[in-house]
C-alpha cells in the first residue's frame, strides 16, 4: 500500500526577509566593511602614498561637468581602480555601476559616484604617476625586508591587443590582397565587355559599382603600403597603431603586447614592469638596469629564458656587474655540421694567444680583422678562425660541409666572452636556473589564469603600461595579504600619525584634539588604538569615545 500524502509532514524551509518590512541599516557605513577586508588594505595603501610626489592629476574630463565644479581627488580614483582590478572589474562603465551598488566601494569612496568618463580620463592621463606610485610601493616593500634583491627573474607574456588579425597588415598580406583585387577587376572587365555586346544596362550598372568598390579597396591597400615604406616598419595595425603581431607559442601568432616583469625570488613580488610591442631579444639589459636602480644594489643574479639570449645584451649586463643566467639559444647554421663530435662547443678557445684548437689538435688562427654580421636585424662584429690543415684533414667530411679549400671556419663574436661566462654559469649552477619558472611564472599564472587578464583594454604602449601598473600593484597587494595578513599589512601601511588622520579629517571636534596634543601624544594614541585594541581607529572612537576623553582631559 502506498503512503497517504496527506499524512506526510510538511517540509520547513528557510525564509528570507519580508520585502515590504522596513529594515534598519547599520548605524555607520564603517560597519559595512570588516576589519580584514581587502578594501581596507587598498584604503590604507593609497593613504600611505605620496600622491603629489607621484604626480597624479585631477580626474575630470575637459568637457564634462558644469564650469567651476571641483574635480575628484586622485586618491579616491586610484582606490577605485585598485579595487576594480583586484575584483576583476576593469571597464569604466562597470566601475561606475559598482560605485552605486557595491557597499565596499561606497565605504571606500565615501559615497562618491564618478561617471565613466571621469574614471576613464584618470587612467588615461596618469600613466607616469601610476608607475611612480608602483615604485613607491616597491621601496616600501624593500624597507620591510620583503624584497631581498639577490636573485631576480625576468620574463614576458603576450596580452592580446585591441586589434584583430584582420586589421594587421604586412607587405606580404597587402600583396596578396592587391593580387586578389586585380584578378577580380580583370574578371569584372571581361563581364562588362560581354554585357556590352548583350546591351544589358542593369547588369552593366551592377558591374561598374563592383569595379568602383574594388578601386576604393585597392586605394586603401596602396595607402597602407605607403605607410609601411614611410615608417620603415614591417607591419602596421589599423585599430591600435602600436600593436604588433607577435608569436605566442610555436607557429601561433596574435596581435598583442609583450608584458615584461622583473620578480624577486624571496616572495615572488614584482619589482618592475614594462610594455613592449617586440619580442624579448633586445630587452634584457634594459630590465637589468632598471632593476639595479630600483634595488640600489651593485650586483645580483638575473635569470631569463632562452628568448633573452643575445650576445650584446649579455655583454651590457656584464658591464653593469649583473650576473646573468640565460639559457643558450639553439643556433641554426646555414651549413649544418655533419657530426655532433665536431660542433662548435668542442673547439677550445685560447685567450692568451687568441687561437682555437680543433678536436684533431690543429691550431686555428685569425687575421685580426672584424667582419660585420647581420642576424635578425641586429649587427655584430665577428672574427674568423681557420687553418690550412683542413685541406689535408682525413675527417674533414665529418667536420664541415664547406669545400675543402675553405675548410672549417669558427666565428667569434665581439661579445663571445660574456656569452661563454653566462653559458658556464647556467651549466654549472643548474639548480639556480631551475628556480626561474617558480619565480617569474607565478605572477603570470595568477594574472592570466586566475584573474583572466589575458588581454588589455587600452590602446598604445603608454596606456597599456599604465594598465600593467595597476595589475602588478594589485598583484603585489594580494601577495602581501597572503604573506602578512590584512590587519598586519594595514598596520604597516599606516605608520604613526597617518593612522589617526582619517579620524581627524571626519570630525571637527577632533581637530581641536589635533591642536591641543603634540604629534608624539597622537602617535602613542594611535598605537594604543590599533595595536592594543586590534580595531580600526574610527571603530574604536565610535565604541569607546577614547579621543573624546582625551579632548576633555586636555581642556
Amino acid at each position: 500500500m502506498g503512503h497517504n500524502k496527506a499524512c506526510q509532514p510538511k517540509r520547513i524551509y528557510r525564509r528570507g526577509i519580508d520585502r515590504n518590512q522596513g529594515q534598519l541599516l547599520p548605524a555607520s557605513v564603517e560597519d559595512y566593511v570588516s576589519a580584514d577586508n581587502p578594501a581596507r588594505v587598498i584604503d590604507a595603501f593609497v593613504d600611505s602614498l605620496d600622491i603629489k610626489k607621484a604626480g597624479f592629476t585631477k580626474s575630470k574630463p575637459r568637457k564634462e561637468g558644469p564650469k567651476g565644479s571641483p574635480a575628484f581627488d586622485p586618491s579616491d580614483m586610484l582606490k577605485l581602480y585598485l579595487y576594480g582590478y583586484m575584483n576583476r572589474i576593469r571597464t569604466t562603465r562597470k566601475l561606475e555601476n559598482e560605485c552605486r551598488r557595491n557597499l565596499e566601494l561606497i565605504w571606500l569612496l565615501n559615497g562618491l559616484q564618478p561617471k565613466y568618463r571621469a574614471i576613464a580620463y584618470f587612467r588615461a592621463e596618469n600613466k607616469k604617476a601610476i608607475r611612480l606610485a608602483f615604485r613607491q610601493f616597491v621601496v616600501m616593500m624593500k624597507s620591510w625586508d620583503l624584497i631581498a634583491g639577490d636573485t631576480i627573474a625576468v620574463d614576458g607574456t603576450k596580452l592580446r591587443a585591441v586589434n584583430s588579425k584582420k586589421n594587421n597588415y604586412n607587405q606580404k598580406k597587402i600583396d596578396r590582397h592587391l593580387k586578389y583585387i586585380d584578378d577580380k577587376i580583370e574578371e569584372y572587365l571581361k563581364q562588362l565587355e560581354e554585357e556590352d555586346k548583350k546591351e544589358n544596362k542593369e547588369k552593366k550598372i551592377k558591374v561598374k559599382q563592383c569595379l568602383d568598390e574594388l578601386d576604393v579597396r585597392k586605394q586603401k591597400y596602396h595607402e597602407l603600403e605607403k605607410q609601411l615604406v614611410e615608417t620603415g616598419e614591417d607591419q602596421i595595425s589599423t585599430t591600435d597603431p602600436q600593436a604588433r603581431q607577435l608569436i605566442i607559442r610555436g607557429q601561433i601568432t596574435e596581435v598583442a603586447y609583450n608584458a615584461q616583469a622583473s620578480v624577486d625570488d624571496k616572495h615572488n613580488l614584482c619589482i618592475d614592469y614594462k610594455a613592449l610591442n617586440t619580442n624579448d631579444r633586445k630587452i634584457l639589459s634594459t630590465m637589468g638596469a632598471r632593476a639595479k636602480v630600483t634595488l640600489k644594489k651593485e650586483t645580483f643574479d638575473f635569470l631569463g629564458d632562452k628568448g633573452y639570449h643575445n650576445g650584446e645584451e649579455l655583454h651590457k649586463c656584464k658591464d653593469m656587474n649583473i650576473n646573468t643566467y640565460v639559457a643558450p639559444a639553439e643556433r641554426k647554421n646555414n651549413r649544418p655540421i655533419p657530426t655532433p663530435e665536431y660542433y662548435g662547443v668542442h673547439f677550445t678557445y685560447n685567450p692568451k694567444n687568441e687561437t682555437y684548437t680543433c678536436p684533431q689538435g690543429q691550431t686555428m688562427t685569425t687575421n685580426g680583422s672584424w667582419y660585420k654580421k647581420v642576424n635578425r636585424k641586429s649587427l655584430s662584429l665577428v672574427r674568423h678562425f681557420k687553418t690550412k690543415a683542413c685541406r689535408q684533414c682525413p675527417v674533414g667530411h665529418l667536420c664541415t660541409s664547406s669545400p675543402k679549400q675553405r675548410g672549417r671556419v669558427i666565428e667569434r663574436s665581439q661579445y663571445q666572452q660574456a656569452v661563454d661566462e653566462n653559458n658556464k654559469r647556467v651549466n654549472t649552477e643548474k639548480e639556480k636556473y631551475r628556480k626561474r619558472q617558480q619565480i617569474v611564472e607565478h605572477p603570470f599564472g595568477v594574472i592570466k589564469r586566475q584573474w583572466g587578464y589575458d588581454h588589455v583594454l587600452m590602446k598604445g604602449l603608454g596606456k597599456v603600461e599604465a594598465e600593467l601598473g595597476l595589475i602588478f600593484t594589485v598583484y603585489n597587494l594580494r601577495r602581501l595579504i597572503t604573506i602578512l595578513g590584512a590587519k598586519e599589512l594595514i598596520a604597516r601601511l599606516l605608520p604613526f600619525f597617518s593612522k589617526i588622520r582619517p579620524i581627524l579629517r571626519r570630525s571637527k571636534r577632533l581637530e581641536i584634539l589635533h591642536n591641543l596634543f603634540s604629534p608624539k601624544i597622537l602617535r602613542l594614541a594611535c598605537q594604543l588604538i590599533l595595536l592594543n585594541f586590534d580595531l580600526h581607529p574610527i571603530q574604536y572612537e565610535i565604541k569607546t569615545g577614547f579621543l573624546h576623553k582625551l579632548t576633555l582631559c586636555a581642556s
